[in-house]
């Protein structure tokens, strides 16, 4: 287990760094805008929230990173107890996935529209890593300190719409595809991924 975490470690670090670099590059040679978002997601195995950040090589193309957390909660519900007058979860997991993508974001009526509404299509490829924590452990901590851990492909598409409010800050809309399939069984399952709701905003932009 502690040879397995190292490698991971080593093998998540790399990934990461080669992820920054990429985009340290990209920001030296281009001088069109970037920007750092948070999404809000509502996925049909969980939900999760992320951090973006965004950069324009061409007026209608961006690239950056999209590092996204979930909690998962496929085939979780509550039944009534009237034993103890009050609900309780079936099925609970405790199940994190964290995906390091490089996103990809593409404008195809870039100048064509008006600038406050933005319709664009996104890709997003990179590693992901996901905990099954101890559901019989109460402390948050210790539930994940000697989780079972993997480290799988990941990526995502979708579209979305930015809806500019004014010069800094930016609402988007967006409808995407996750793929997030394990190479071993998580709770006898493999494949987590499917259809995203997201909801971004903006920050900053420089």
């Amino acid at each position: 287990m502690n040879n397995t975490k190292k490698i991971l470690s080593i093998f998540v670090g790399k990934t990461f760094i080669k992820l920054i670099l990429l985009i340290g590059i990209s920001s030296s040679l281009f001088s069109q805008q970037k920007s750092n978002n948070i999404n809000f997601i509502f996925a049909n195995n969980g939900y999760g929230f992320g951090y973006e950040f965004e950069k324009f090589t061409k007026s209608n193309l961006s690239i950056g990173a999209d590092l996204r957390f979930y909690d998962i909660r496929s085939d979780e519900y509550a039944v009534y107890d009237p034993f103890f007058n009050q609900a309780r979860i079936i099925g609970e997991k405790n199940i994190i996935m964290l995906p390091l993508y490089f996103r990809l974001n593409y404008y195809p009526f870039e100048g064509k529209i008006a600038n406050n509404f933005q319709p664009y299509f996104l890709f997003a490829l990179g590693p992901m890593i996901s905990y099954d924590g101890d559901e019989n452990i109460d402390s948050f901590s210790d539930r994940f300190s000697d989780a079972e851990t993997q480290v799988n492909p990941g990526g995502s598409f979708g579209v979305g719409i930015n809806f500019n409010t004014n010069s800094t800050n930016t609402l988007s809309l967006g409808l995407g595809y996750d793929f997030l399939k394990v190479k071993e069984p998580i709770h006898n399952k493999k494949d987590y991924g499917g259809a995203f709701l997201y909801l971004k905003y903006k920050f900053s932009r420089e």
